[in-house]
């Protein structure tokens, strides 16, 4: 159909140069009105996304690169993120990567606490709690860290974290968006 039509007349600024005799004729503009009324369960027509923003988003990836040397703050930051990502219903894993590895095993979260925010041991719990996933980076789980106690016995993964290559984290962040701390 040609934008101008002989149903109705034109007084846009597309045909306001030519004289008043002159103008164009666009097409009615036909507007639908939805009465809605409640529901049991709505239908897919009327129900409206609370995060309209991320309507595309379908996976969400928390990066955490930084270990200790801040006292947990960027972890802390991570899992409360991914802790909120979850909360959206959103399909979120952690990705532990190069310092950040250190978070992956037994006793490293204890006694990490920022100002603001629960401990970053119950942030860990609330997010497995939320069928959230951990992973590590395969090889930082085996060379970067190499974790031991004080008296130099190794340390071990935490059980809920698993060990996965990068390619597995790129193919999860296909069609989704990251964060990266």
């Amino acid at each position: 159909m040609d934008k101008h039509d002989a149903n109705c007349e034109c007084t846009g600024s597309c045909c306001s140069s030519k004289s008043s005799s002159a103008r164009n004729q666009h097409p009615p503009i036909h507007l639908k009105t939805v009465k809605q009324t409640p529901q049991a369960s709505p239908s897919v027509e009327d129900s409206v996304s609370p995060h309209p923003h991320l309507a595309n988003v379908n996976n969400y990836v928390v990066v955490l690169s930084s270990g200790a040397e801040d006292g947990g703050k960027r972890a802390t930051l991570a899992f409360s993120a991914a802790c909120t990502a979850k909360a959206m219903d959103l399909d979120t894993q952690i990705f532990l990567v190069g310092d950040g590895s250190h978070w992956a095993y037994q006793g490293n979260c204890d006694g990490i606490s920022q100002k603001g925010f629960p401990t970053l041991a119950s942030l860990m719990e609330s997010f497995i709690e939320l069928e959230g996933r951990i992973f590590v980076c395969s090889a930082c789980d085996t060379v970067c860290s190499l974790p031991q106690d004080n008296a130099g016995r190794p340390l071990f993964r935490q059980p809920f974290i698993q060990p996965r290559g990068l390619a597995s984290v790129m193919e999860h962040m296909v069609g989704g968006s990251s964060i990266t701390f």
